[in-house]
């Protein structure tokens, strides 16, 4: 069952991704000049507020020293990455693991 939920929010992940990608890939040539959203813009379009909290939480709960230097390093990256790498990350986390004979070498 995690497997499967790892999965799906993988397959999430990677949908959000391409449709972020043809987001910027249609300013980039409405501006013929390279342009990548930032995950910043992406939450507070989404989720306007929400992002404020979540760095409220944070101070709260983890040092602010840390937290604030996480959390403006993150959300200034492009949403196109965060999402790809959590697809990565997630897909590999589900997925099945081959069972090991004795007698292969990997191949």
């Amino acid at each position: 069952m995690v497997r499967f939920v790892l999965r799906a929010l993988a397959v999430f992940c990677l949908a959000m991704m391409v449709i972020v990608g043809v987001v910027d890939a249609t300013r980039s040539i409405g501006t013929s000049a390279m342009t990548l959203t930032p995950l910043a813009d992406s939450w507070d379009a989404i989720a306007p507020g929400s992002r404020t909290a979540l760095g409220e939480w944070l101070d709260e709960t983890a040092h602010p020293v840390l937290a604030d230097p996480i959390l403006a390093t993150v959300t200034g990256w492009p949403t196109v990455a965060v999402f790809g790498g959590l697809a990565l990350v997630l897909a590999l986390l589900g997925r099945r693991r081959r069972k090991r004979t004795a007698g292969s070498l990997g191949g």
